[in-house]
C-alpha cells in the first residue's frame, strides 16, 4: 500500500467586504500557530492563502480525520480574526489593490519575474502526493498518469467565479496558471534520467532558478519521494478532496504495476486539459484509449475501472465510486459553486463556501 498526502490551499476572507483578506503579521502568526493534529500549516503565495500539508497517510480514515480536523481548526481560528476560510478554487471577488506577497525569497523572486501574473495568484489548489520507491518507479507513474490529468481536471473543477461573475469555465485556475514559464503535460520521459537532463534544461535557462519553479500538472517531488499530481483545484468538502485523492492513488499505482505503452503526444494532452478545464463534466473529455471526445461521465469511469484493482486493494473501491457519483449527479464544485452565486451572489457563494468547508456528511 503506497502512502500517500494531500496539499490544500485556502482563502482567507474579510468578512465585511467579501474580498481576499488582508491580515497583519500577528493574525498570520495565530492562523499558523493552530494546534497540530498531523501536518503542517504555512503561508502561501500570498497573504491571504494558507496552505495545509498533512501527515503522511495511509488508508481513507486518517486522510478524512486530518482533512477536516484542519479544516474546522482553521474555520475556528480564522472566525476568531474576523475573517473566514473558504476552499475555492479562485478568489470570486478582487480588490483594486494587488494583495500582499507573503514573505519568502521565492515568492518574491517569482513576483520579480511577472509581477502581473503574480499580482492575480489567487488561485487554490490541491495536491496529492503518492509515495514512490525509487526515480525510475517515480517516472514510470508519470508517464501513466499523463493520460488521466483531463478527466482529474474535470472531476475537481472549482473555480469557475472570478472578479464577482461567472467565467465560463468550470476550472477558471487552470487559465490562468497557463501563463506561467512551465505548465501543462510533463512529456512522456525515457526513464529517470531523460526526466533529469529536461530538469536540467530547463534550469540553464535564465527564468527556471529551481526545479520547483517547473509547474507542470504532475511531477517528481525529490524532497518527498513522491509523484505529485498538481492539477486539482481545492475541493469545497474534505469528503470530495479524499475522493480525489484515493482515487489518485489508485491511479498510479495501477499505472506503475501495469502500464500502457503507447504515450499520447503532450499537446493533444494540453488541449484535453483546455477543454477539461472549460466544460467539468458538463461536455465532453477526451478518451485516453481512442484519443477522442466521449461523454465526460464515460470518460471519468473509464479512469475509475482503471484504478478498480487497487481501489478494492486498499478496500477504497465502494467509497470512491459513491464519491465519483455524486460529483457526477450532483455536480463538482464549479455546478455547486454557480449554483450558489445564482441564488446569493458572492455573499451568498462565501456563506455556502463556509458550510462547505466544516461539512462531514456527504454533498447530494
Amino acid at each position: 500500500m503506497s502512502a500517500f498526502g494531500i496539499e490544500e490551499e485556502y482563502l482567507l476572507v474579510d468578512r465585511a467586504t467579501l474580498l481576499p483578506a488582508a491580515p497583519t503579521s500577528e493574525q498570520l502568526r495565530a492562523l499558523t500557530a493552530i494546534p497540530p493534529t498531523g501536518g503542517q500549516i504555512t503561508t502561501e503565495w500570498l497573504a491571504c492563502q494558507v496552505e495545509y500539508a498533512s501527515p503522511v497517510l495511509r488508508t481513507a480514515a486518517e486522510g478524512f480525520d486530518a482533512l477536516i480536523g484542519f479544516r474546522e481548526a482553521l474555520t475556528a481560528a480564522a472566525d476568531r480574526l474576523g475573517l473566514s476560510a473558504a476552499a475555492l478554487g479562485t478568489a470570486p471577488q478582487l480588490a483594486e489593490v494587488p494583495a500582499a506577497i507573503s514573505d519568502g525569497e521565492r515568492y518574491r523572486e517569482m513576483t520579480a519575474l511577472a509581477p502581473a501574473i503574480a499580482a492575480e495568484q489567487l488561485i487554490n489548489g490541491m495536491h496529492v502526493h503518492v509515495g514512490v520507491p525509487d526515480q525510475e518507479t517515480g517516472v514510470r507513474a508519470l508517464n501513466g498518469i499523463r493520460r488521466w490529468l483531463p478527466v482529474l481536471t474535470a472531476l475537481s473543477a472549482n473555480s469557475p467565479v472570478w472578479r464577482g461573475v461567472d467565467s465560463g469555465f468550470a476550472r477558471w485556475r487552470s487559465i490562468h496558471y497557463r501563463r506561467w514559464v512551465v505548465n501543462g503535460t510533463p512529456p512522456h520521459f525515457a526513464d529517470a534520467a531523460d526526466y533529469d537532463s529536461h530538469i536540467a534544461a530547463l534550469r540553464r535557462t535564465d527564468v527556471i532558478g529551481e526545479e520547483a519553479m517547473v509547474g507542470w500538472l504532475a511531477r517528481l517531488s525529490p524532497r518527498h519521494g513522491t509523484v505529485e499530481i498538481r492539477t486539482c483545484d481545492v475541493q469545497l468538502s474534505a469528503d470530495d478532496a479524499l475522493t480525489l485523492a484515493l482515487l489518485i492513488r489508485s491511479l498510479v499505482e495501477v499505472e506503475i504495476e501495469d502500464p500502457v505503452a503507447e504515450a499520447i503526444p503532450t499537446a493533444l494532452l494540453d488541449v484535453a486539459h483546455w477543454q477539461a478545464a472549460r466544460f467539468g463534466t458538463a461536455g465532453t473529455l477526451m478518451d485516453a484509449d481512442v484519443q477522442r471526445s466521449v461523454p465526460a461521465a464515460a470518460a471519468v469511469w473509464a479512469a475509475v475501472d482503471r484504478a478498480q484493482p487497487t481501489l478494492a486493494a486498499h478496500g477504497d473501491d465502494e467509497r470512491v465510486r459513491a464519491g465519483v457519483r455524486r460529483l457526477l449527479d450532483a455536480g463538482t464544485g464549479a455546478h455547486r459553486q454557480r449554483d450558489a452565486l445564482a441564488r446569493g451572489g458572492v455573499s451568498g457563494l462565501l456563506a455556502f463556501a463556509g458550510e462547505q468547508m466544516t461539512s462531514r456528511e456527504p454533498h447530494s
